[in-house]
Parts: C-alpha cells; sequence; structure tokens
C-alpha cells in the first residue's frame, strides 16, 4: 500500500531516505551558490519596499517555475492492477512546467501557468474549458516571451480581480517577486498601473524565496499522490497506465494539487524572507473568525490598528532643558511623571474578600446550571474556590498576628 506523502525539503535538496533515520542529502548547485550575506542584506531591502509603499501581505506576490514529470514513476519493481512485477521500467521524462503564484497572506492563489510542448494536446480535443492556463514551447520550458504574456494576460487581471473581490480600491499596489532567472523579462517591461515585479538578488532563492520554502514540493507531493492514486485504481498494468495517462489528466491534476496547498503553508512560507507577514495574517484571520466589533471593519482599517504602533518610539525624548533639571535636581524626574497626563488616574476601590466570595459562589452556580461546562471543568472551579477559601483563611490569621504587636 502507498502512504499518503508528506512535503519534504526545499527545492535544490535532494533527501534520500534509509532504515533508522538516517539520510544521505544531495547537495544541488543552486544550495552551494546560496549567498546567505546576500540573503540577509535584501531582507532589510525588502522590509523598506513594504513600509515605503505601505505594503499588506494580500498586496505582495511570489512566482515561481519548476519543471514536473507529469508521468514518472519509481524505477524500481511496481506493480498495478493485474500485473504482478513491471521489471525494466524505465523513468519518463516527458515534462511540463509548471508557473505557481501565490500572495503572502495565503487568500489569493493565482492560476497555475502550464506549458507543454503541443499547442493543440489531442487530448484537449472537445475540452471547452481548463483548470489552468496553458501555453507551449517546443522544449515545455518558460521563456521571458511566455513570462510577460503570462503577467498581463493572466496575472494582472486575477490580482485586479481578487482586490475587487475584497473591497480595495481599483488602483490598489501589487508586487510581484521574481528570482533572478533569465527567462523573466527585465522588470520594468512587467508594469500595470500599480502592479509592478521587483526581483530578488542572485543566489538567494534557496534561502529566502517563499515558493522555494515547501511550498513547490508540497505542490509535487499532491501531485504525485493523485498520480500513483490513479494507478493504483486503474485496471492495467503500469506501463498502460502511463500512456493511457495525458496532458489533459496532468493538468486536471496540477489544478487538484495546486487546490490541496494549504493557506497556511503559503503564509508559513514567507517567514524568511518576511516574519511580519505571518503574525499579521494569523491576527487578521482570527479577527475575522470570531464574533467581535472589528470583524465588519474593512481590511485596510484592521490593518491600520494592528500596526498602529510599529514605529513607536521606546524612549523618552528630552529636551536640553529637561535634561539640565534632571541633573541639578532629582525631584524633577519625579514631577515628570507625575504631570503626565495618562498618569492621572483614579485609584480604583480595592476589592474585599466578601465582595470576591460572592462573585465566585455566583459564577460556579451558573457553571452548575450551564451545558457550556462539563463535570471535570465544574470540579476544576470547586477546587479554585477551595483554594480562595484556605488564602482567605490564612490572610486572617497573619491580621490577627499583626494586631498582637500593635503597640497600646
Amino acid at each position: 500500500m502507498f502512504s499518503k506523502p508528506k512535503p519534504s525539503s526545499s527545492k535544490g535538496e535532494k533527501r534520500k531516505h534509509f532504515r533508522h533515520g538516517i539520510q544521505r542529502l544531495d547537495v544541488t548547485g543552486e544550495t552551494l551558490s546560496a549567498n546567505q550575506n546576500s540573503a540577509e542584506k535584501y531582507k532589510y531591502e525588502f522590509e523598506k519596499i513594504v513600509a515605503d509603499n505601505d505594503l499588506t501581505p494580500k498586496q505582495i506576490y511570489n512566482a515561481d517555475e519548476t519543471g514536473l514529470l507529469w508521468r514518472c514513476l519509481p524505477t524500481s519493481t511496481l506493480a498495478g492492477g493485474g500485473e504482478k512485477a513491471a521489471k525494466g521500467l524505465k523513468k519518463n521524462k516527458d515534462r511540463l512546467t509548471v508557473l505557481l503564484c501565490a500572495n503572502a497572506s495565503g487568500n489569493h492563489r493565482v492560476t497555475p501557468f502550464v506549458i507543454g510542448k503541443s499547442a493543440k494536446p489531442s487530448a484537449f480535443k472537445n475540452v471547452t474549458h481548463l483548470p489552468n492556463q496553458y501555453d507551449a514551447q517546443s522544449n515545455a520550458w518558460i521563456t521571458a516571451a511566455l513570462f510577460k504574456d503570462c503577467f498581463f494576460r493572466y496575472f494582472v487581471p486575477e490580482v485586479k480581480e481578487s482586490f475587487k473581490s475584497l473591497g480595495l480600491p481599483e488602483h490598489t499596489k501589487a508586487i510581484l517577486l521574481l528570482d533572478n532567472c533569465k527567462s523573466h523579462p527585465p522588470v520594468d517591461e512587467l508594469v500595470s498601473g500599480n502592479i509592478v515585479a521587483t526581483l530578488l538578488p542572485p543566489n538567494v532563492t534557496s534561502l529566502i524565496q517563499p515558493m522555494d520554502q515547501g511550498v513547490i514540493q508540497n505542490f509535487k507531493c499532491f501531485y504525485r499522490w493523485s498520480f500513483i492514486r490513479g494507478l493504483l485504481n486503474a485496471d492495467c498494468d503500469v506501463t498502460d497506465f502511463q500512456k493511457k495517462f495525458t496532458v489533459k489528466d496532468a493538468v486536471y491534476a496540477i489544478a487538484q494539487s495546486w487546490n490541496q496547498v494549504k493557506n497556511t503553508t503559503l503564509q508559513k512560507c514567507w517567514r524568511k524572507l518576511w516574519p511580519a507577514a505571518d503574525a499579521l495574517t494569523k491576527v487578521l484571520n482570527v479577527v475575522r473568525s470570531t464574533d467581535n466589533p472589528l470583524k465588519n471593519l474593512p481590511e485596510d482599517e484592521v490593518e491600520e490598528w494592528l500596526l498602529i504602533d510599529e514605529n513607536e518610539p521606546v524612549e523618552q525624548e528630552l529636551t536640553d532643558e529637561d535634561i539640565m533639571n534632571i541633573v541639578v535636581n532629582p525631584q524633577f524626574t519625579q514631577n515628570f511623571e507625575e504631570n503626565d497626563s495618562d498618569a492621572e488616574t483614579e485609584e480604583k476601590e480595592k476589592i474585599s474578600w466578601a465582595e470576591a466570595a460572592e462573585s465566585l459562589n455566583k459564577f460556579i452556580s451558573f457553571a452548575e446550571a450551564s451545558t457550556g461546562y462539563s463535570a471535570l471543568e465544574i470540579i476544576d472551579f470547586h477546587i479554585i474556590r477551595n483554594k480562595f477559601y484556605t488564602k482567605h483563611q490564612k490572610s486572617r490569621k497573619q491580621k490577627d498576628i499583626r494586631d498582637f504587636f500593635k503597640s497600646k
């Protein structure tokens, strides 16, 4: 039996697993050439881009291409249908290129862009609608021309439609983050109003490019599982199944696999480049999923509130005169704080033990009559009340002892 595969490491690392948890790690050239210093430097530059343009996670996208051997099976013996063994099975190297793209909030995954070798595959005959965007190139590779066409024909309209569904203004800014790949056009050619592209520096893809932090591998695991599941349910041998599995089948499996990638996976992949994005998204999700006064406010107002004290100073700014007064007259510091309007609060009346006991008893009576609390929880409340009584008794004894030592 095959079990559902789990996502593995990011692009650039191929792990071969052996018994007892020992694994061999094959590091590719991309990982070897990764530039940690350049990655750390760019993280600060990226934060500045975000701040200067007042961007939120839903306005920042990352796209990355990956080659997909769309009907490849393990080369070792594999049985399917009524077949007992599949001896001498060769690795099928039919490939597609898949461009995946999503924003940092995880709420918008752009429709995958698939590139095959044939402009009009016979499997597409009589198919009116495909779940993905499809184009062709003789080697099934991405080119600058194809990418540019994808940007204007698919990416820009989908981003605008996403913003519209969120109630955002028509001219809302969006940035598409790309790696430094030769197949990507110059960024000055990827501009449509307030929707623009920006490039990562060279040799940082494996370190900080979001889609490379497990998203693509996650997608591929879902695809492999879908392919294997089809094989296990096929009433034919392995070779026949591969022949019958068409580009159309692959395109639908790609769409399904991309939809299976969780929103949280799309959010977490930004942690290395932009840690603040993940935290902000989590808070926004909580606000939207619970019944509270903020739930119906526009998202931009909620985000403004969440980030309202982002640049708040952490030190008190004193004038030269204030500093002189502190040195000459130490009491000035106390007076300075006392004059602060925020410090002028009335002292609340102290709650007595008797009042606290009354409130505690009322709460326990409420819990005992409510279906919202279990018996174990109510027992915990009784234990808390017993501890309360013990502490009250101790406080009374301490008071009695103090009274004994009062001067007469």
